[in-house]
């Protein structure tokens, strides 16, 4: 992770975490993979746009290699961002609860 996407984590996960407390699900351990997680959806995603998908969209056909560096680039922040899905349940779960 590029030390950029690192400081952007470390910036978000104060606020994810006191949103999570605020909303009274800040003590158990989906809030701790949320606050985690969430901020390096929001880094990754920042890559993603910024760079994985313009290099994926703009290297010539002929540097296959490249491009299937990028597209792994690609599946990898993909793949990080079905990880928090459980704990996005459990807070969805208990929101809900709460109106009822």
């Amino acid at each position: 992770m590029a030390d950029s996407e690192t400081e952007y984590i470390v910036e978000l996960q104060p606020k994810i975490a006191q949103r999570l407390n605020d909303l009274g699900f800040g003590e158990n351990a989906h809030a701790l993979v949320l606050t985690h997680s969430l901020a390096e959806i929001g880094s990754r995603s920042r890559t993603l746009e910024q760079q994985a998908l313009p290099l994926f969209l703009s290297l010539a056909s002929e540097h296959r290699r490249s491009l299937a560096e990028v597209t792994v680039a690609l599946k990898n922040h993909l793949d990080a961002m079905q990880d928090v899905r459980p704990s996005l349940t459990a807070l969805i779960d208990f929101l809900a609860r709460e109106e009822g």
